[in-house]
């Protein structure tokens, strides 16, 4: 392999691989041998093979396990928000980065400097010979080993005094870390919703970097942490709107909803989950009987007998004994979602708006994404259940000149006119590359060369499962590149 190629792996590796990791070496003379499908290699003993995986949580056998280690390098939560902490204040304030960075590498000189003087007397001393109290050299380092430690000791003290009041000042800006990282997870486990939806640490952090630019400045640091989430809460969900499909989008502005409502410890986690699942009864012998069975259907009845089991919703079964006609009447409401239909009794006022969200899901699932929208728009704001429409001009505004933007689109569906008026509107020149068969001519015309300045800014790359064309955007011009390919069975 060559020396930086590092394969990436699912859970099941390649059975020619087998003689390395079972490190299958044999001695033949002065020589080690590995054997590799028919060929004998010479075995080197500072050989080392590593092998990733881009998967979330592999499962490997035990025969893999046994024969290699094994190291996750999956950012956690808390990492990342440290990342970001000090991202965010190298931003807003580079002073305090700079003497945090300095008094740790000063902190660290000191330690090591006072173990290398007691390494050095440790040394002396079981050096000497004869007296030691004749031996000058040693009195004379003794001496000057005890004030240079006084002095690094007392050093290390005030370092450590300072390096708090710094840690102090950045913890201001943690809260600002602690939004841009939940956000960054809830991006990540949108794979689990659908597998084209990947998302790079690296892109999200380019993100994080334009909202820390964008975002209204203020003197006040309360003011300018909520101008920073605000901001940036609304260009994650602008930016990654434009790569979900319609049907996902609200699910997606819940989930930013519930995460920022679970930060706030403003969400009670056991409730969200009954939401999400729902109740399941295994022992039917032990259920309490439907009392409402002709409009109460068996699964409903179910998600209430176990909702009686939360906290929150103790007596909710037997109120349907007490106020079955209340009920019926809430039940039946064209939008029980809405405050004209209230529930009945004592839940009325005693129900928060996610626990009215539980009672929906149980009864009149057929409403709850019309709840779901009034959740959001009470939590969040209007703007979280109206995705943008695409733009391409605040496209390009939001876009950097290192990553190309790419457009995923249904067949037929052809964007190069949006791009034309872009490109006359911003004056920049239009060109058309194709590749793949039947499409590509035998000399492309070469784009003109740009300036420095003109770094590519590619803008959109159009691809359909057998046919694409990738749109690269330069502050001067715009390259079209046409592709046809079959399908690859790894293509999402």
């Amino acid at each position: 392999l060559p020396r930086n190629h590092q394969p990436q792996v699912l859970e099941e590796l390649d059975p020619s691989l087998e003689p390395i990791m079972s490190r299958a070496i044999v001695k033949v003379g002065n020589r080690s041998i590995i054997k590799l499908g028919d060929k004998e290699i010479d075995y080197n003993p500072e050989f080392r093979f590593y092998i990733t995986t881009k998967l979330a949580n592999p499962h490997y056998t035990p025969e893999i396990s046994t024969k290699a280690t094994i190291c996750n390098f999956c950012v956690k939560q808390q990492g990342l928000e440290d990342q970001l902490l000090g991202t965010v204040v190298r931003k807003e304030r580079p002073e305090l980065e700079t003497q945090k960075n300095d008094l740790v590498v000063a902190v660290a000189a000191g330690k090591r400097k006072l173990v290398q003087l007691e390494d050095t007397i440790l040394y002396m001393l079981s050096t000497a010979s004869g007296s030691l109290l004749d031996d000058e050299e040693l009195v004379l380092t003794l001496q000057s080993s005890k004030t240079t430690s006084s002095e690094v000791t007392q050093q290390l003290v005030i370092s450590e005094q300072t390096e708090k009041k710094i840690d102090a000042a950045r913890e201001g800006y943690r809260p600002t870390a602690y939004r841009a990282s939940i956000l960054y997870f809830l991006l990540a486990d949108l794979a689990r919703v659908d597998p084209m939806y990947q998302f790079s640490l690296d892109s999200y952090v380019a993100l994080f970097n334009i909202s820390l630019d964008k975002s209204t400045p203020s003197a006040d640091l309360q003011e300018r942490l909520k101008n920073l989430n605000n901001y940036h809460t609304e260009f994650v969900y602008r930016s990654t709107c434009r790569a979900l499909f319609e049907a996902h989008k609200l699910l997606f502005s819940f989930q930013i909803c519930a995460k920022i409502l679970q930060g706030a410890k403003k969400m009670n986690l056991q409730e969200y989950d009954f939401f999400l699942r729902g109740g399941q009864v295994f022992d039917k012998s032990s259920q309490p009987p439907n009392p409402c069975s002709d409009w109460i259907s068996e699964t409903a009845w179910d998600h209430i007998t176990e909702l009686d089991k939360l906290p929150s919703f103790r007596n909710i079964l037997t109120s349907f004994e007490s106020s079955a006609r209340d009920w019926k009447e809430w039940y039946r409401h064209p939008e029980p979602e809405t405050s004209a239909a209230r529930l009945p009794g004592e839940w009325e006022n005693r129900c928060s708006e996610l626990q009215r969200l539980i009672i929906l899901r149980c009864l009149r699932p057929d409403r709850i994404v019309f709840a779901t929208n009034t959740f959001i728009v009470i939590n969040l704001g209007q703007k979280y259940t109206e995705p943008p429409v695409l733009d391409l001009n605040l496209v390009l505004g939001d876009s950097t000149p290192t990553a190309p933007l790419i457009f995923v689109l249904s067949p037929g569906v052809d964007p190069t006119n949006q791009l034309l008026q872009l490109a006359e509107t911003k004056s920049i020149t239009f060109n058309t590359i194709a590749l793949g068969q039947g499409q590509a001519r035998a000399n492309p015309p070469t784009p003109p060369a740009q300036p420095r300045s003109h770094s590519p800014r590619p803008t959109h790359a159009h691809g359909s499962h057998t046919h694409g064309s990738l749109h690269l955007l330069t502050d001067s011009s715009i390259h079209r590149v046409s592709i046809a390919s079959p399908p690859h069975q790894t293509t999402p």
